[in-house]
């Protein structure tokens, strides 16, 4: 038996696969093949590494404790002068992607994706043709950039002739193709979206949580017109979920929150090519909390999810 993981893109949310990662590895599932896009595609590359460490648990360990210190301006650092460029036409995005770029330099452990511990490709975008590609060869880093390579925030990334970004954008049948590989079980780790508001504030906020939707109406698509061969096992994402995919100050919560979710999950016997737990749908915006009467300050609430 062969086993395949699909990460989906979303920004911040990412830190909701770790969660779903890490119980899948304490029931005892592994997989054979990894395939990311977007912050997926960084998860997935990261877990491949063949650096030694207790293999995939220690990797895990070591992907939570590098998302738990994680910041936005590690990835999205303030650049006014590099904002005004963009502006004016002067530059191909909003930020640099020097961050991510160091980030995965760091982190990864290997230069080459046919390098990897476990095999991995990461989903890219064709700028000038819109069509999706898979990588699985070359230069690990850029291929990780290209694929997060969020359009008008990130910069494209030049491969072979190709100006590539975000592989949410492009028309690819991620699940087809994994289930052409002859794998027989196939894991999807959606991200998930904010489904509970309230609607992002901030440009930032905006074009991460409109991707986010992008990616996850492509993958109910897919997953609702999937015929492969292989068992499609598809995680539950967060939900309620009201955290935005440009936070990344709620990545314990997420983590926690996600590993549970997915161990609850297993242990109630998970149901194979369940495209409910994906259907688009709304939640009642959470009541504004209320101050204190004497201090002025934020009464406690429960925790989103919490019991």
């Amino acid at each position: 038996m062969t086993t395949a993981f699909v990460l989906t893109g979303g920004g911040s949310l990412g830190a909701v696969q770790v969660g779903m990662l890490t119980a899948l590895h304490h029931a005892g599932i592994e997989p054979d093949l990894l395939l990311g896009t977007s912050v997926g595609a960084v998860n997935a590359a990261y877990l491949a590494s063949p650096l030694r460490g207790g293999g995939t648990g220690g990797r895990l360990e070591a992907l939570a404790l590098l998302w738990r210190g994680l910041r936005r301006e590690d990835i999205f650092a303030v650049e006014p002068r590099r904002w005004w460029a963009a502006t004016r036409g002067r530059q191909p995005s909003m930020f640099s992607g020097a961050g991510l770029e160091q980030l995965l330099a760091r982190h990864l452990g290997y230069d080459f994706l046919q390098d990897a511990r476990i095999p991995v490709e990461v989903t890219v975008t064709d700028l000038v043709t819109g069509v999706g590609r898979l990588l699985d060869t070359g230069p690990a880093v850029s291929a990780v950039r290209a694929s997060a390579a969020v359009p008008g925030l990130l910069p494209p990334v030049v491969r072979e002739g190709a100006t590539l970004v975000d592989g949410a954008i492009g028309e690819l049948d991620v699940l087809g193709h994994t289930a052409g590989r002859g794998v027989t079980e196939i894991y999807l780790l959606p991200a998930g979206y904010p489904c509970a508001g309230p609607p992002p504030a901030t440009a930032l906020g905006i074009a991460l949580n409109s991707l986010s939707l992008l990616l996850h109406r492509q993958i109910s698509a897919q997953v609702r017109g999937y015929a492969g061969a292989a068992q499609l096992f598809v995680v539950p994402p967060l939900c309620p979920l009201s955290v935005s995919p440009a936070d990344f100050a709620q990545t314990s919560a997420l983590v926690h929150r996600a590993h549970r979710s997915t161990r609850d999950w297993l242990e109630a016997g998970a149901r194979p090519h369940d495209a409910s737990v994906l259907g688009p749908h709304t939640h009642e915006p959470r009541p504004q909390r209320r101050r204190h009467a004497v201090s002025g300050a934020p009464e406690p609430q429960p925790q989103e999810g919490a019991t």
